[in-house]
């Protein structure tokens, strides 16, 4: 009997060393992370005191905005209301106490609320980027051979361009660069392209003003810079469905075992002592992390 629970107690020693060791290694990748950005950036960046709900919120609005859906923080916390519901009478069914239910119900409502908008969101920005530079640039470069007005070029290129959320965006610009506010429509562009919250369009803007700034002809720069990033876009669809496929998998892998623990467990709870309930939430907090880890290092490919 002795010899039984100095090997279970072993077990869960390795299990927990195994779990720091891997929580360590993830926040020093964060903390280089948020270093290298400081430097890039050479700006202290403000501590940031929202609180995690205000965060989510904020973070599920601009996704919603990119994706031209006019969500209020209220419709956010209804369609996760009736989210959490439907879990929670779920985890009812189950008979799952509200100890373990509640929180259970809630966590997985903000995660799938938020993943869903999430895939939505990135697939709408790698359309939009793909119609701009295949699309737009190459419409922009024929104005500005002919007449190298670029508000000219944006107006062409809002013509041009067949993808419909791109085509109203570049509308706004038109009307962004015709404003007093600006003295420059190189200068419009790049505001228009922050708020755009692209990164490879944000690059495309900076690069116009400051070709401008140096008298670079922008047609051969539009023309470089739709090449390089048209290859970097298709470098990052490879990679996306090489490890499309794996990804794909374990996640379905993790729900379904996760799925049959969750499900067995209020059945099972009563044949278990306190150390075997232990082990089952220690083994599914390890399932949890390894698959955030796996995400997390992928997600570097999605940026």
């Amino acid at each position: 009997m002795d010899t039984l629970i100095a090997t279970r107690l072993f077990g869960v020693l390795v299990t927990a060393a195994g779990m720091l060791t891997l929580l360590g290694r993830e926040l020093r990748s964060v903390e280089w992370r948020s270093r290298f950005r400081d430097v890039m950036t050479e700006t202290v960046p403000p501590r940031d005191r929202r609180t995690l709900v205000t965060r989510y919120l904020d973070h599920v609005l601009s996704v919603t905005r990119i994706l031209d859906k006019a969500y209020t923080v209220r419709t956010i916390a209804v369609h996760v209301t009736l989210l959490f519901g439907c879990l929670f009478s779920l985890t009812l069914l189950l008979r799952y106490t509200l100890v373990l239910g509640i929180p259970l119900s809630l966590g997985l409502a903000l995660l799938l609320y938020e993943r869903h908008f999430a895939r939505l969101a990135r697939k709408r920005k790698e359309g939009m980027v793909h119609a701009f530079l295949r699309q737009g640039v190459e419409r922009g470069v024929h104005v500005l051979v002919a007449t190298g007005r670029l508000d000219d070029a944006f107006s062409r290129m809002a013509d041009a361009v067949r993808d419909a959320p791109l085509q109203s965006r570049l509308r706004q610009l038109c009307d962004l660069v015709n404003t007093p506010q600006f003295a420059t429509p190189e200068d419009a562009f790049v505001h228009w392209a922050s708020d755009l919250g692209m990164e490879d369009i944000a690059h495309f803007a900076l690069a116009t003003r400051e070709a401008r700034r140096y008298n670079v002809p922008l047609d051969e720069l539009w023309l470089d810079m739709a090449e390089i990033q048209g290859k970097e876009l298709e470098y990052r669809r490879r990679i996306r469905a090489e490890t499309a496929h794996q990804r794909t998998g374990g996640v379905w892998f993790y729900g379904m075992l996760a799925g049959a623990f969750l499900v067995a467990y209020p059945f099972a709870v009563p044949h278990m002592s306190d150390l075997t309930r232990f082990l089952f939430w220690t083994t599914l907090a390890v399932m949890t992390l390894g698959l955030y880890l796996v995400l997390s290092r992928s997600q570097v490919i999605d940026a």
